[in-house]
């Protein structure tokens, strides 16, 4: 008897399938598993691989029968669909239940590789994608060779993105940047827009590791084309291939570099280009000149060291997409975020100003009651799920594996100094171990999308950093509704920035009366649950209130205004009692109280110093400031002149005040008009008098010399506190 009866047919409709075996496929969930699943996956030509109640004599002799097997090349997959009555204890007798678990036992025994599902699954819409999804990796794994070759369509996302590159390059652009969040697929859309190329393609990374995950993404859009690679220990189609994949070590050696003209690649691709404005990758930027177009790619574009990745690119930003919009948007999935007390004082942990001594975090982090913290709070929160630990040095990770391993759970240490990285990376990829733990090395690049906790295990003061061990975790998966993320966090530097990286919004919370910012409220996504432990909400919080400094300038200010509100000079008692800051403040920023009133004009003996904090380069600003006519974008603007009263209220009112007593200053060192001597209805202009024209002439030289710009430039309102020294001013006139 031939059991597959279509195994000499080319193509093969679905009608055909279940007409041919319908004696075989009786049941609902039999017709609803093939028509659903099996066809959708094997597609009409490979369909014929699947023989339906095929059978098989198990070790007691007795004939059995498999619902359905695909075999091909000695491979035998098994599937098992339990029909309309349920294969379940209870449900069924006893006797025909563990008869049902004996034949599952036989079918593996005997080799096969099996799947099952019950009809239940197979209707719901909860389950639906998990049953494909599982059949298709079994298969991916198995027998590839019988999954139709897919085109892979770009995603909503990624066509957004296709569409504003066009535009802008319809505009004449030839270089951009794209930001998009780590697991929305960036090589893909570089790879799609590729396409329009007809020329050579040069994609760079900066880490090996990552290199073959970038390539096999391109293999799958350009499955006919040739590819290259370039590396230290690889030298592959270097000069013949459609796509070189390239190190960028390796490519900016002069001997290799130059081997290239600099419009040999008509598409050069930058990937992680945060890493950009290393001097070693400015030397690419520098050289090549592709005709089509020069993309660089990344998920977070704020860089350590502050310095501007866009300029790379001529500050052309092609899209830019946040990752709460694609947590919101179901690209990425959301988090559960716990931030934990861990009781470590880093205060007693060496700063140099960067980033913390490694041997002094070994030395605080690495201790029983913390390693024992991390267990329990990973056991009860991360239901020892798959994790991986981001570690503070390598000693650190060998040492949170070992403790893990020593513990029950099967966890491995991945670093730059392991000697079975590779190997040890696929037995995670593989499942065969529940945690790994690591320093930089995942994170970006490498992708475990089924990861469903975190453990950030060490300070993380920068935000790319931050932004790029969080984006491991968010990768969607089968049957994964969120990632855990367990970040164990004490008093250590910028701690407060956590909450700005995890919000989707700020607010500012400010005192009426001041206008100062008291507390930040933070709002996060709704699809996300932030929790702090109480005690690291007070460390978050005082760090977020010593962030807002309070400057020499918020002491004046609060000083002259309680001056107005008593109508005389306050005492230090009054000072404490009603002003807003305390006198200790005026101590710890001006030495003394005596001091204070010397700078501010306000102890009899002032020398340089004048009235309401006035000093000689205020006076040289306001006076080189209206010679030029330029006043719109300056300090002087009409919106801060406010010298007969109505002031704004908060930060602007303070401004306007400092302005005003500046002004009256100069007013009386007959420098500009004086506005006493205009009506009350005339609108003042600010304007030198002849004094003021002898003075700026005579001063001009020094007055161009000088820098007379001022601190907090980028703020909202702007400040009177200048970049130069007072007494350096003082000494050059």
């Amino acid at each position: 008897m031939e059991i597959n009866k279509l195994i000499n047919e080319k193509k093969i409709s679905l009608e055909k399938y279940l007409k041919t075996y319908e004696k075989s496929i009786s049941q609902d969930s039999e017709r609803l598993f093939v028509s659903d699943f099996l066809f959708p996956i094997l597609g009409n030509e490979n369909i014929k691989y699947v023989i339906p109640q095929y059978p098989f004599i198990d070790t007691d002799g007795r004939n059995r029968r498999i619902d359905f097997v695909i075999t091909k090349d000695d491979i035998k997959i098994a599937l098992e669909v339990n029909g309309e009555t349920y294969h379940a204890e209870g449900i069924i007798p006893n006797e025909m239940f563990d008869d049902n678990l004996n034949r599952q036992n036989e079918i593996l025994n005997a080799g096969w590789f099996l799947l099952r599902f019950s009809y239940s699954q197979l209707q719901s819409p909860k389950w639906r994608e998990r049953v494909f999804n599982s059949i298709q990796e079994l298969l991916r794994k198995k027998l590839p060779q019988l999954l139709p070759k897919q085109s892979i369509e770009p995603t909503y996302l990624q066509n957004e993105v296709l569409q504003a590159l066009d535009f802008y390059r319809e505009k004449g652009w030839r270089k951009g940047l794209v930001v998009l969040p780590t697991g929305t697929g960036k090589t893909f859309l570089s790879a799609l827009d590729a396409q329009k190329v007809t020329g050579k393609i040069l994609f760079v990374v900066h880490r090996l590791d990552i290199l073959s995950q970038n390539k096999e993404a391109f293999e799958k859009i350009f499955p006919n084309e040739k590819f290259g690679i370039l590396t230290g220990e690889v030298k592959e189609n270097t000069l013949n291939a459609k796509i070189l994949f390239a190190s960028k070590d390796t490519l900016i050696k002069p001997e290799t570099l130059y081997q290239y003209s600099p419009d040999y690649f008509d598409y050069i691709i930058i990937d992680e280009v945060h890493h950009g404005q290393a001097p070693s990758y400015k030397s690419i930027f520098d050289y090549f000149a592709p005709p089509f177009f020069m993309l660089g790619l990344t998920a977070t574009p704020d860089r350590t060291d502050r310095k501007d990745i866009l300029e790379l690119f001529d500050y052309n930003k092609i899209f830019e997409y946040s990752l709460n919009q694609a947590i919101e948007n179901g690209f990425l999935v959301p988090f559960n975020y716990y931030g934990l007390k861990d009781n470590i004082n880093y205060n007693n942990i060496r700063h140099n100003g960067k980033k913390y001594n490694i041997q002094d975090l070994d030395k605080n982090l690495i201790i029983p009651k913390r390693n024992k913290q991390i267990l329990d709070e990973y056991i009860a929160k991360g239901k020892q799920n798959k994790a991986i630990g981001f570690c503070a040095s390598i000693k650190h990770a060998d040492r949170m594996a070992k403790f893990f391993n020593d513990n029950g759970i099967i966890s491995v240490s991945i670093t730059s100094k392991s000697e079975t990285r590779n190997e040890d990376i696929e037995k995670f990829r593989n499942n065969e171990c529940s945690v790994a733990f690591t320093v930089d090395l995942f994170n970006e690049g490498v992708d475990f999308p089924n990861v469903r906790t975190l453990l950030f295990l060490r300070p993380t003061e920068s935000k790319t950093i931050f932004m790029q061990q969080l984006g491991r975790g968010l990768r969607t998966s089968i049957g994964k509704d969120n990632v855990i993320i367990l970040d164990f966090i004490s008093n250590y530097k910028k701690a407060n920035n956590i909450r700005k990286y995890l919000s989707s919004k700020q607010k500012e919370k400010k005192n009426d009366k001041t206008g100062r910012i008291e507390k930040i409220e933070y709002e996060y996504s709704p699809r996300n649950n932030v929790y702090f432990d109480a005690e690291v909400e007070q460390i978050l919080d005082k760090q977020d209130t010593s962030e807002q400094e309070i400057t020499k300038e918020d002491l004046i200010d609060a000083y002259f205004t309680l001056t107005e509100t008593l109508q005389r000079k306050p005492t230090q008692q009054e000072i404490n009692e009603q002003g807003e800051f305390k006198l200790s403040k005026y101590f710890k920023l001006f030495g003394s109280w005596v001091k204070f009133l010397r700078e501010t004009g306000q102890f009899t003996e002032a020398s340089y110093q004048f009235p309401q904090g006035l000093h000689l380069g205020h006076i040289l600003f306001i006076i080189k400031t209206i010679k030029s006519k330029k006043i719109t974008h300056t300090h002087l603007a009409d919106k801060y002149i406010r010298i007969r009263g109505n002031l704004n209220a908060g930060r602007v009112g303070a401004f306007q005040r400092q302005t005003k007593y500046k002004l009256q200053g100069l007013m009386e060192l007959v420098l500009i008009i004086d506005d006493r001597a205009l009506g009350n209805d005339t609108k003042f202009i600010l304007k030198l008098t002849p004094t003021g024209e002898i003075f700026y002439s005579t001063l001009k030289p020094i007055i161009n010399k000088l820098d007379l710009s001022f601190k907090d430039k980028n703020s909202d309102v702007p400040s009177w506190e200048m970049n130069i020294n007072p007494q350096s001013i003082n000494e050059e006139i």
